[in-house]
């Protein structure tokens, strides 16, 4: 039986999910492999999808998706080790010495300035973690003193993984093993953690990580929800509240979900939350309400604005995949798949203290595309749009009316973007060949929007 996964979704096959699996070798009387037989590699990609960083690590989701192995996997990879040989190759075309016959580096043939080295080159031994199937996206948030929390959204089960990184190894698991599978209090499916109280929608897809506020947002792709975390400083993360039919069906396919989430301004205590559909052309915004007797925060439905200045007919721009905003928190970005196009909007505060919401700018993109990474590498905002079919990322610059700058190559499959602005490098995860790509971001250099490294053996098609 072949798997395969959907541009829509790259993170879930067709076929169902676990415990279809499970239930499928029940049925045949098979399936009696050892569990070390069955566990995931501990120094591979596998159908990479969520991704994000911080200071020092990127952190790569792998999502199993041909469930070839019994758990996905986060990895976090040294981005100081991805500096020192890239520069090395960039300066004068260093390559790495082979770690062994199975783990070398070499020039990719087809496209010269690119040096593609096996994953074990910038791995972070011994710190990787093991998640659920079907993993969509990363959410990091800062927990102070290079300390990190990540939020996972895993489809499989459902549920919402959460794994602690205190500089060098994710931890999710109360056993000292490492490389271990998150346990059930590190994967949330009960609100307060309490199975008789409400289970989590399905399909969690989307995920935001406020530091200031303390907690987390996920969406849900098939139901409109949106699921609220509370994840204190020294506590454990907990599922506090959810909104269900946040958005209503589209009335010509039926289909309703919650999509795209980001947080206007996530270091300050009192952020605002935009969350898009692909079923409504509205952007839904929220606020985090926090009882004075110390209970558990809950979801406040706030105002909402329309798509509609981009589209036929004057309203009919709708399919919202992934919103970011600009550093200030001054102007918020989202891809839109009908029409195709970036849309800009001006969410500075007017004279009342509201964001304004107001459209600034489009941008013709790509058919389905995936997710969006804004980031400032010293020559402004840069918007990054992955285009999953066409194995590209556009570049688009955002300043007047916005325009594409360029068209990169990355990779079968481009799904996740996320950068390290300060290191002057975007990542792109390449889900059809168990890859990231590694584009230099730095402006006037003669290697600007080009990819200049390669983490991971791309598998032939």
């Amino acid at each position: 039986m072949i798997l395969q996964a959907t541009p829509d979704a790259p993170g879930r096959s067709k076929l169902a999910p676990m415990r279809t699996a499970a239930l499928f070798c029940l049925a045949a009387g098979a399936c009696t492999a050892s569990a070390s037989e069955v566990a995931p590699p501990a120094d591979q990609l596998f159908f990479p999808t969520g991704m994000a960083t911080t200071s020092t690590a990127l952190f790569v989701a792998s999502a199993n998706s041909e469930l070839r192995y019994d758990s996905g996997t986060v990895d976090a990879f040294d981005l100081d080790r991805v500096d020192q040989i890239a520069a090395a190759w960039n300066a004068a075309k260093t390559i790495p010495d082979a770690i062994d016959a199975d783990h070398t580096c070499t020039q990719d043939p087809d496209h010269i300035e690119t040096l593609v080295c096996d994953e074990t080159y910038f791995l972070k031994a011994g710190a990787g973690a093991r998640i659920g199937n079907f993993a969509t996206d990363i959410a990091v948030q800062d927990m102070g003193g290079g300390a990190a929390r990540l939020i996972v959204p895993t489809r499989g089960d459902p549920s919402i993984a959460w794994i602690d990184w205190d500089g060098s190894t994710l931890s999710c698991n109360a056993s000292s093993e490492t490389f271990a599978l998150c346990d059930d209090p590190h994967r949330l499916t009960y609100v307060n953690t309490d199975p008789n109280l409400a289970y989590i929608p399905d399909e969690p897809f989307s995920a935001f990580a406020d530091s200031g506020g303390q907690f987390a947002i996920v969406t849900h792709l098939t139901s409109g929800a949106v699921t609220l975390i509370d994840s204190p400083r020294g506590g454990n993360a907990t599922i506090s509240d959810v909104a269900t039919e946040v958005f209503s069906p589209n009335q010509q396919t039926g289909l309703r979900g919650a999509t795209g989430v980001a947080g206007r301004r996530p270091d300050s205590t009192d952020d605002t939350i935009y969350v898009g559909s692909r079923s409504e052309d509205r952007i839904q915004m929220f606020t985090v309400g926090r009882p004075v007797n110390d209970a558990a925060p809950f979801l406040l439905t706030g105002n909402w604005f329309f798509l509609d200045s981009i589209g036929a007919n004057a309203g009919s721009s709708n399919d919202t995949r992934s919103i970011q905003f600009s550093a200030d928190g001054n102007r918020m970005f989202l891809i839109n798949r009908n029409p195709p196009t970036l849309q800009i909007f001006d969410t500075s505060l007017g004279a009342t203290g509201f964001p304004q919401n107001q459209l600034a700018g489009a941008t013709d993109i790509c058919r389905e595309a995936s997710t969006l990474g804004v980031m400032d590498s010293g020559d402004g905002d840069r918007a990054y749009v992955s285009c999953f079919q066409d194995g590209v990322v556009y570049v688009i610059d955002p300043r007047g009316l916005s325009h594409v700058e360029d068209i990169v190559q990355t990779g079968r499959g481009p799904y996740a973007v996320t950068g390290a602005p300060q290191r002057k490098k975007l990542f792109v995860t390449n889900f059809l060949e168990d890859t990231v790509a590694v584009i230099d971001t730095t402006p006037g250099a003669v290697t600007q929007n080009r990819v200049i490294l390669r983490i991971g053996v791309s598998k032939a098609p």
